[in-house]
């Protein structure tokens, strides 16, 4: 029969912070506030290296292999004698009451302990610690009570390491177990397995407490308090999902630690701005009012959020008041699909054999001729906005068909309090704010004193309609060239229900979002999983930062370094983000896979196809990049566009690039004047 060993600490427990050096980074800042002490500035500065230092000096100083916690504490005081033993005492409970409150169960292993005890085989607890047994036992009650009932091995008491070798030859003579039938599970590969090999004892490498590549991209500084609770959150969020699917991480260690600064610092400017009322507009708010909702939960901030039901689609044929060139941007609009007849119909709210008999003989044969589901010519576009500007007749239908569908759109806004307070909020993820003026125009017709701020995740550039009353707040500016992200930032933003249509009223009286049908991937890529993910890390991180009220919370240190990830994805998020279905138009239409890893042919394909054609094989070239085999990876770097890009980003600023293709251009115009001319 086998017998069983695990580590405790980061193999069973592990603590809230990104490091074990977070204990003394969060004993630092509870010095802070203990005036009585009268510690020096420079003492409390200092103490996480103060700290670290003398746990060094006890080893070096210590007749045994192992040290307790009391006598590095003796070595820190004997390097500062105006430190009294009380104030010593004190700092070493303190310490030992942070390493309780801290600790957390690792499910998976706990788990895994908790079979091998109903199997009734020999499990024991090994452990190279400095904390009292008393201490161990406390983490461990508060962890699962029946691993106190295990045989506990420690290092503090017993004056022997699995660092030397020493405590695992000391278990197996004490149970009487040949070496070779132990087998241990530990996290600290030179202890835990390399020792564990040569002393004869088999053994079971665990990583997962280790912080993942996404949490050390901003785990930068160990000794700041809040990358320390950041990072721990995600950590933890990550390792209590193991048995769940991929999109569970994703949402936990990278969608979550993403907006979640976003969404905390839009609801604090808000309170501060006097927003009694915060909208998270449909459908890129559904999660991000899953992350409000936990950061309310713990901070009790005095706002009102709801969730809207809106979306360019159902909106912006009810902003036309009159008819005009600049309604043509969203009419004949081309982004991931192309423009036909049939989708201006669509857009004027028209079926098409009823638009096109408005239109004059010529237009109507030569759309008939082009075809209503082909893609309009410019000059066809041309042609047709004309006449839409000068049939005094269709113009007019326009304008009265916009007027009857905004009374419905303004009753369904005016039902969920748009209109109550003078001033509300939204939170969207941006770009340009069109949905936000398109909102506006339509309410203030109702309400001329109404206001409007809307908190951005990133916009691209101000509309001409922003203004004191229609205020866009945008946590981070994205320069042109950096609007492509917006896509794989829209994706991360998954939502339960279809994009909204229109809206109705019901037999109840009440109006009510006519939504399209939501993906029907989405339940087998783990749409609920991934919520859950986002969710947990939002209550985790907002439990630890209600914890210190008083410290800095740099979350803009964080989601820029996430975002500059998504061009170099780990496999695991290309892998589980790139499976996702995406359109990119207000249709939603010509939905395809995201990011499909790369194969010879499609390799081939994508490398002499135009720049707009390469969308067809992917929306995000380093996702696909990222999960492809090594062969289609190699033909793709044979594209020379692509080595020229690279060329050009590493010898070439982002700012010094946007200056020359300004000035390429500036260049063209002037010759195709002169040539016009």
């Amino acid at each position: 029969m086998n017998n069983y060993s695990f580590d405790i600490f980061d193999t069973l427990l592990t603590r809230k912070f990104a490091n074990d050096k977070g204990v003394f980074v969060a004993l630092r800042e509870q010095l802070k506030g203990i005036t009585r002490l009268e510690f020096p500035d420079y003492f409390i500065d200092e103490f996480v290296n103060l700290r670290v230092r003398a746990q060094k000096v006890a080893h070096e100083t210590s007749s045994f292999p192992e040290i307790t916690l009391r006598e590095i504490y003796t070595a820190l005081g004997s390097e500062f004698h105006q430190i009294e033993a009380e104030h010593l005492e004190l700092l070493q409970e303190l310490e030992e009451a942070i390493e309780i409150d801290s600790c957390y169960p690792i499910p998976q292993n706990v788990s895994s302990v908790v079979k091998i005890i109903e199997s009734e085989q020999n499990v024991f607890l090994i452990s190279d610690m400095y904390l009292s047994k008393a201490v161990v036992m406390q983490m461990l009650e508060n962890a699962d009570a029946r691993l106190t009932a295990i045989p506990l091995y420690l290092s503090s008491e017993l004056k022997l390491r699995k660092s030397d070798g020493t405590l695992f030859s000391h278990v197996c003579t004490d149970q009487n177990i040949r070496p070779a039938s132990l087998i241990h599970t530990g996290d600290n590969f030179e202890s835990d397995c390399v020792m564990a090999k040569r002393m004869g004892v088999n053994y079971i490498f665990y990583r997962d407490p280790v912080l993942s590549s996404i949490e050390r991209s901003y785990f930068r500084e160990e000794q700041n308090i809040f990358l320390q609770l950041f990072a721990g959150a995600s950590k933890q969020t990550r390792l209590e999902g193991y048995d769940l699917k991929p999109s569970y991480r994703l949402g936990a260690s990278f969608m979550g630690p993403m907006f979640y600064g976003f969404v905390h610092n839009s609801l604090k400017q808000a309170v501060d701005e006097g927003i009694k009322r915060l909208y998270f507009l449909a459908r890129d708010g559904y999660l991000l009012k899953i992350i409000a909702e936990e950061i309310i939960a713990c901070f009790h901030y005095d706002i009102e959020i709801r969730y809207l039901y809106t979306s360019r689609q159902s909106t912006y044929f009810a902003s036309i008041f009159c008819l005009t060139s600049s309604s043509f941007q969203w009419i004949f609009q081309e982004m991931d699909n192309v423009i036909t007849f049939n989708i201006v119909a669509k857009r004027l709210h028209f079926r098409a054999d009823v638009l096109i008999d408005h239109l004059g003989a010529d237009l109507r044969q030569s759309l008939i001729d082009n075809g209503l589901d082909h893609r309009l010519t410019r000059k066809l576009i041309s042609r047709l906005q004309n006449e839409l500007l000068s049939n005094t007749s269709l113009k007019a239908k326009v304008e009265s068909s916009a007027s009857v569908y905004r009374e419905t759109v303004i009753s369904y806004f005016e039902q969920e309090g748009l209109l109550q307070d003078k001033r509300v909020g939204f939170i969207d993820i941006g770009w340009k704010g069109t949905l936000q003026d398109t909102i506006f125009r339509i309410l203030k017709s109702k309400k001329p004193t109404f206001e409007l701020i809307t908190y951005y995740l990133a916009v691209t550039h101000f509309s001409a309609h922003t203004a004191p009353e229609n205020r866009k707040v945008p946590a981070y500016m994205f320069p042109s060239i950096r609007a492509g992200k917006g896509p794989i930032l829209e994706l991360l933003l998954q939502c339960e229900h279809g994009t909204t249509l229109s809206y109705r009223k019901g037999d109840n009286g009440r109006f009510e979002p006519v939504l399209k049908d939501p993906s029907v991937h989405l339940e087998a890529w783990g749409l609920n999983n991934y919520a859950e993910g986002i969710q947990r890390f939002s209550r985790t991180l907002s439990r630890s930062l209600a914890a210190y009220p008083h410290i800095e919370t740099t979350y803009t240190a964080i989601t820029p370094i996430l975002i500059e990830m998504l061009e170099d994805a780990t496999p695991e998020v290309a892998a589980t983000l790139g499976d996702l279905f995406y359109s990119g138009n207000i249709e939603n239409s010509n939905i395809r896979v995201f990011a499909p890893p790369f194969n010879i042919s499609r390799a081939l394909s994508y490398i002499i196809s135009s720049r707009k054609r390469q969308s067809a094989y992917t929306q995000w070239f380093d996702g696909s990049y990222s999960r492809s085999p090594l062969l289609p990876r190699i033909v793709v770097q044979l594209d020379p566009r692509l080595t020229l890009l690279n060329i050009t980003k590493k010898y070439i600023s982002r700012e010094e690039l946007m200056e020359k293709r300004q000035h390429v251009k500036r260049f063209v115009q002037l010759h195709l004047d002169f040539i016009r001319r």
